[in-house]
């Protein structure tokens, strides 16, 4: 009787407790809510505008109780952890711009340039008691501003590609590189690296729009090529890497159109004025007709404004497939270009000798 009585008194106490927890007052999880949310929508996606930095972006709801504070709650997972909160006070509306928007992804973790997935509540608090309105979502994707390379304080332009069916994007430097060393700050030799010299009657600033011509070793600061998935840094700045062929294949298929991935990606001003491609430079990619240099050191630019290649991290290898069945016994000196030219909006893939002197193009990890 005695061992029943002991049960019956600890099954009332477990109970107890679970109605006491059920029931706080403090938890807003577990307090019924009349907010209603009307501005913005649930699952909203866009772009914050750098060059608009003030652009607002306005949150409207109505609350329950008379009397009421509320503050806008954000986070990057449904379950609202690690929230951030933004107090309002007895407003009904607010809005944010879209500096505070990319600020608050910064501060929630989402980094410089990427794309975050922002959950969002309205909280109010009346007389001790906490309620929360329904979760929302939207995708933002942050700042396109300028980068800053630390090494030499170079500013490069920034673009996205963005597949719409995937939802798969990168992001990619849209100017050719000019670095002189490493991210560690070694630097490069003459056997590495070439730079236009403008000629007679041409302007100073070819030469910061063509960039800097690198050897293929001096790319990849060595002489083995990215696995499947694998990011080398290589000449890159910190937090980027030299783009495989693959990711040079979702450029070129997702940048508007496959077909004609040339005309889209070109800049028309950096090339030949009597080409027969006119370059739209539909996503500020900003592609110049640099021309290229045979080997370096000994030999200088060749064809500016008619054609530019670029460097992949991909190293040629036996069983690969490219146009003018080029010989695979001399893979091993070579690095897979992708090459332009200024009468075709097509994308030429092929290998080329590892002295040659290409253009160079970084992805952001």
């Amino acid at each position: 009787m005695k061992k029943s009585l002991f049960y019956l008194t600890a099954a009332l106490l477990i109970a107890t407790t679970s109605c006491s927890e059920d029931n706080n007052d403090n938890d807003p999880k577990g307090q019924e809510s009349n907010i209603t949310l009307y501005a913005p929508d649930d699952l909203e996606e866009f772009d914050l505008l750098y060059e608009n930095p003030t652009r607002k972006l306005k949150f409207e709801w109505e609350g329950d109780k008379e009397g009421a504070t509320y503050a806008l709650i954000f986070s990057l997972d449904e379950e609202m952890n690690n929230i951030e909160r933004i107090d309002i006070g007895t407003e009904m509306y607010t809005s944010l711009t879209h500096q505070d928007l990319d600020d608050l992804l910064g501060k929630l973790g989402v980094g410089e340039y990427k794309r975050g997935e922002l959950y969002w509540a309205v909280e109010s608090e009346n007389e001790g008691t906490l309620s929360r309105s329904e979760i929302r979502s939207m995708k933002l994707f942050r700042f396109y501003k300028p980068f800053i390379d630390p090494r030499d304080n170079e500013e490069y332009r920034v673009c996205r590609v963005f597949d719409p069916i995937s939802e798969d994007y990168a992001v990619w430097l849209a100017d050719n590189l000019r670095a002189t060393t490493y991210s560690d700050g070694t630097p490069l030799g003459e056997n590495d690296v070439k730079f236009y010299t403008p000629q007679e009657g041409e302007n100073e600033s070819w030469t910061k729009v063509f960039g800097g011509y690198y050897t293929w070793t001096a790319t990849m600061r060595g002489t083995r090529g990215a696995e499947e998935g694998e990011k080398i840094q290589g000449i890159a700045p910190e937090g980027w890497h030299i783009p495989t062929k693959t990711e040079w294949d979702f450029l070129i298929n997702a940048c508007g159109d496959p077909t004609m991935p040339a005309t889209i990606l070109k800049e028309k001003s950096y090339w030949d004025p009597n080409a027969g491609d006119v370059g739209m430079n539909s996503i500020g990619f900003n592609m110049a007709g640099t021309g290229y240099i045979w080997s370096i050191p000994e030999n200088d630019v060749i064809e500016a404004f008619a054609n530019t290649y670029f460097w992949t991290s991909t190293a040629p290898k036996d069983g690969d497939v490219y146009p003018w069945n080029p010989d695979p016994v001399n893979f091993p000196n070579q690095g897979v270009t992708y090459g332009f030219t200024l009468n075709d909006s097509g994308a030429a893939l092929y290998p080329y000798d590892r002295n040659r002197g290409y253009s160079v193009r970084c992805v952001l990890d």
